[in-house]
């Protein structure tokens, strides 16, 4: 039988003017405890407590917590990314997905939820509701950094606003991502271009039903600039545009590139039009005068179901009162080890196995190919931290990968899972 914790908070009081009159506010966590070494990264999947009566999901957030409920400081534990998912159900825009080594498969659950370190906060307008029954089973995917010489506890916590009691407009989730269906999203920007230069990634979607979007977050790493959500179908009109929001205290050791601590989102009534057949563009935009490796382009938007007239006027959106765009900070990721033993010069392949390169020091000639070859039995990756071009290969326990190096100079290479304890230096002449 599974132990659900359901601790009623404050109630709707919170949130002046999105308040229900059957509205609660629970403080659900994690069944298990998540264990994390010093220094550690951790990623994990497991099925987590959901409301036990029927209901409706007006508003989430989530964070971090130790084992006495009390949240942790992103100093301490920070949580670099959580995927809540209704398992069962369909999602609207993936039906099978690659795992981390490669392998196809089936998605059998529906992503409803997400934040990264912008902690993405959704609140529906009044009257539209993510709709959840008491026999529904959730799941959750996360990613936490452990930035402290100590091994640490934690649970991630995570408040559902739920409505009970009435109906409301149902909303559908869409999912949209420049690596969709993939459980390592990632893409790479080389960087070496001019300043001011940027580099972007697009991927496209099919609207499956008509409708309005009521309500949208999106999710951007380090180097960042904004997400642009475009109507092909309309002359590319403009629907919504996520920017970051800058100034999270820089965290040492710098175990990876901070990212913005807020992105817009959106809150309307009315709705933002798209029909069945539209083509939508979601284009992530990043600076390029810097490598950013492991980066992503996530946006989620709840659809209201309705039937809407082809390229229908935009509504007014408001603004959202906590963004303050700016540019991203410059950041050169340090090694946290410094690589060790004999300079193997010349060489074609290494590995990669718990926790060390083969080959910490390698010497190149330019144009010469390199492979990795991972050994497991944990999964680990290649990840450029500082160099004249940035690449990272998928994080896997088997299998290999390979770049030839047609651009000379040192490039300073990690583990993204393992920062302090894998690095590389590859010297191409």
């Amino acid at each position: 039988m599974r132990r659900v914790l359901l601790l009623v908070c404050l109630a709707a009081l919170a949130f002046p003017g999105l308040a229900h009159a059957d509205e609660q506010t629970l403080t659900l966590r994690s069944y298990q405890p998540i264990s994390i070494a010093p220094f550690g990264v951790v990623q994990g999947s497991e099925v987590i407590p959901s409301p036990k009566v029927d209901g409706y999901v007006v508003g989430v957030t989530a964070t971090v917590v130790d084992t006495a409920g009390v949240e942790e400081p992103i100093q301490n534990v920070m949580l670099h990314h959580i995927v809540l998912a209704k398992l069962g159900a369909k999602d609207a825009t993936c039906s099978t997905y690659t795992d981390y080594d490669g392998r196809k498969g089936p998605v059998l659950a529906e992503r409803f939820y997400a934040e990264g370190e912008e902690r993405t906060r959704i609140d529906l307008p009044t009257g539209y509701g993510y709709a959840n029954r008491g026999s529904d089973y959730w799941g959750m995917v996360f990613m936490l950094m452990n930035h402290r010489a100590v091994a640490d506890t934690v649970y991630v916590q995570y408040t559902v606003r739920y409505v009970t009691g009435e109906t409301l407009t149902p909303v559908r989730p869409i999912w949209l991502d420049v690596r969709n269906c993939d459980a390592d999203p990632i893409f790479n920007v080389p960087g070496g271009g001019k300043v001011f230069s940027t580099f972007s990634r697009a991927a496209e979607l099919t609207m499956p039903e008509s409708g309005r979007f009521v309500a949208g977050g999106a999710h951007l790493h380090g180097g960042g600039i904004r997400l642009d959500l475009t109507n092909r179908s309309c002359s590319n009109r403009l629907l919504f545009r996520s920017e970051p929001t800058w100034g999270l205290p820089v965290i040492r050791p710098v175990m990876h590139e901070n990212g913005p601590k807020h992105m817009t989102t959106f809150g309307s009534l009315a709705g933002i039009p798209v029909r069945a057949g539209d083509r939508l563009r979601l284009k992530a935009l990043y600076e390029n005068s810097l490598p950013h490796t492991r980066v992503m382009g996530i946006m989620i938007l709840y659809l209201a179901p309705h039937e809407t007239a082809p390229c229908a006027p935009l509504p007014q959106v408001p603004a959202d009162p906590s963004s303050a765009p700016g540019a991203p900070p410059r950041v050169v990721l340090p090694l946290l080890k410094q690589p060790r033993g004999p300079l193997a010069a010349g060489i074609g392949s290494t590995f990669l196995r718990d926790f060390q390169f083969g080959a910490q020091r390698v010497e190149l000639r330019r144009g010469a190919r390199f492979r990795w070859k991972f050994a497991g039995p944990s999964r680990h990756d290649v990840t450029v931290a500082s160099g004249p071009v940035g690449f990272a290969s998928p994080s896997r326990a088997s299998g290999s990968f390979a770049v030839r190096f047609t651009k000379r100079g040192t490039y300073r290479l990690f583990c993204s899972l393992h920062p302090t304890q894998m690095t590389q230096v590859v010297t191409v002449r």
